[in-house]
């Protein structure tokens, strides 16, 4: 019964950090985005997007998927709307184990890359 839990709560964590994160990115006017996830006994997600950034919104997306305390983000995770503001993110960023950011100012692409814990 508790791996049946834990594999809905990734599922969840999952879905609600792709979703801030293509909001995220549609709202600065995003190209394209692709999604793979994989399950290898955790989630593994890569998130490419075609989306133009400043160095300040590069800076504030770091900011936000900074990964964080984990309890702090399992009290938060129901309070937080489906579509929640950019800042949610933070919480969501808590319950993952390793995230990477890598954007190619001169192609304007971002890959996001994840692991849930």
């Amino acid at each position: 019964m508790m791996r049946r839990d834990n594999v809905r709560r990734d599922k969840e964590i999952v879905t609600r950090i792709c979703a801030q994160i293509i909001k995220y990115l549609l709202d600065r006017s995003a190209e394209s985005v692709s999604i793979s996830i994989v399950e290898k006994g955790k989630y593994e997600v890569r998130i490419d997007a075609k989306v133009s950034l400043s160095i300040d919104e590069l800076n504030l997306l770091k900011n936000y998927l900074s990964v964080g305390p984990q309890e702090v983000g399992y009290y938060y995770l129901p309070l937080i709307g489906e579509y929640g503001s950019e800042e949610d993110l933070t919480i969501v960023a808590m319950l993952l184990d390793v995230i990477e950011l890598n954007y190619d100012e001169r192609k304007e692409e971002l890959i996001v890359s994840f692991r849930v814990r």
